[in-house]
């Protein structure tokens, strides 16, 4: 059957990627197909049968901006009245949404609620999206880390965003962190446990001077990755006038740990996060006999 009887509605979309003008052609084009693979995620949940095509229509100036079209197209007899592109686009962007929301923890609880999915955040906040589009944001990881994708291709941008007509979304900066943490695996729902921030001389493995990766530490004999939110201490490392950082010096230190448990009350792996709240002293010139290991 030819597509010319087939009925077909088409939308809008933009994607903005802030700060430059111009963007890195390759990178341009993983983000645009990954993307594209969300669309497709959303279009399954929306209609089985419809056929997708996707089209960019136009570049603007400024901070590089791009315009698609997304047409829907299906036989009469699979009418649908959700069948349009723009449901498609919008379960698209619900699961920029759900990204959002989650912080970087896993969901604390998920319910059902009259056709939509209802997610509770660690924050004990709640979004509501179609009850399809959060069923396939957490019965498998393949959105989850099209969004990671997504976010690390443009990490060194000001934000990137995604708009249509009445809604948008917007990752700036601040966000890039947690939205590149993987949450989706045979248990998406967790507690998350925050204990009392403790006081330590936590020994430097390697220093993040650019401000785009965690510190690597050494914490009970082991390496760990740990994120600085003492912005006196970073502003201070950036504009270069605290200069003793190498591996092997002891920087005393508030830190916090936190970790996700499963409904067993079993540590879920991988999700221990070391927080260092504050920097509480200067940096400690190491002894010879404590540089052992730090160098593997």
């Amino acid at each position: 059957m030819s597509r010319e009887v087939f009925l077909s509605n088409k939308e809008c979309f933009n994607i903005r990627f802030g700060g430059k003008s111009s963007i890195d052609a390759e990178l341009f084009s993983k983000s645009v197909n990954d993307i594209i693979n969300l669309l497709k995620s959303s279009a399954n949940v929306v209609n089985p049968n419809c056929f997708l095509d996707i089209e960019i229509k136009a570049n603007k100036e400024g901070s590089f901006e791009t315009i698609f079209d997304v047409a829907v197209s299906h036989l009469p007899e699979l009418l649908d009245v959700f069948s349009n592109a723009s449901n498609v686009i919008q379960g698209a962007l619900s699961f920029f949404l759900i990204k959002q929301h989650l912080k970087g923890r896993k969901a604390k609880k998920l319910e059902a609620v009259d056709g939509e999915m209802a997610i509770q955040n660690q924050q004990d906040e709640v979004l509501r999206v179609p009850g399809g589009i959060g069923k396939v944001y957490f019965e498998n990881s393949r959105v989850d880390n099209l969004i990671i994708k997504i976010t690390n291709n443009n990490c060194d941008r000001d934000f990137f965003s995604i708009e249509t007509e009445g809604k948008k979304v917007l990752v700036d900066k601040t966000q890039y962190e947690n939205m590149a943490e993987s949450l989706i695996d045979e248990n998406p729902v967790a507690k998350t446990i925050i204990d009392k921030p403790i006081n330590h001389e936590l020994p430097l493995k390697k220093p993040d001077l650019l401000g785009k990766s965690k510190w690597e530490f050494i914490y009970n004999g082991r390496k760990i990755d740990a994120k600085i939110n003492d912005k006196i201490f970073l502003t201070k490392v950036r504009k270069g006038q605290i200069k003793d950082l190498y591996a092997g010096v002891r920087i005393p230190s508030k830190i916090q740990f936190e970790y996700d448990l499963d409904e067993k009350g079993n540590v879920v792996p991988n999700s221990e996060k070391y927080i260092v709240i504050e920097v509480t002293g200067d940096v400690i010139e190491p002894e010879v006999d404590n540089q052992i290991g730090l160098f593997d």
